[in-house]
């Protein structure tokens, strides 16, 4: 009885610990930080990039004034647009009193292309993002 358990506690703690490692990051990386900002442009690429692989860090975006929201788009290895919608009313004010979302973690890998877009979707202020990411 008392070794079905261990070797059920075992086979847990295997498929754990290989699920666990499938989103580590090496660290081999080469860290870039790319950003661009949109006022009366509707879009503006942050990275667009072909034949590289490598996996996006995350996104840091700033507000020029209390009603402006704006949108981040990625497609990745040239599939769906994934968006990612932000208004400066979810956030505080950073010393500048620009309001700022802080970094905002991600880890989207990519193998074949990466393209990031930020887009303007509200008439007022300025919109615009970091992106930090890597090439493998």
């Amino acid at each position: 009885m008392m070794l079905g358990k261990t070797l059920a506690l075992s086979a847990l703690f295997t498929v754990l610990a290989a699920s666990a490692a499938l989103a580590v990051d090496e660290g081999n990386t080469k860290p870039k930080t790319n950003s661009a900002y949109v006022g009366y442009t509707l879009s503006a690429d942050v990275i667009n990039q072909t034949s590289v692989s490598g996996n996006i860090k995350g996104i840091s975006c700033r507000f020029s004034t209390s009603s402006t929201s704006g949108s981040v788009v990625f497609t990745v290895n040239g599939g769906t647009d994934q968006t990612v919608n932000l208004s400066s009313v979810d956030y505080p004010t950073d010393s500048t009193g620009a309001f700022y979302t802080g970094w905002i973690p991600m880890n989207i890998r990519f193998s074949s292309s990466i393209r990031v877009q930020v887009q303007h979707t509200h008439d007022g202020g300025e919109f615009g993002c970091v992106v930090s990411w890597a090439l493998d």
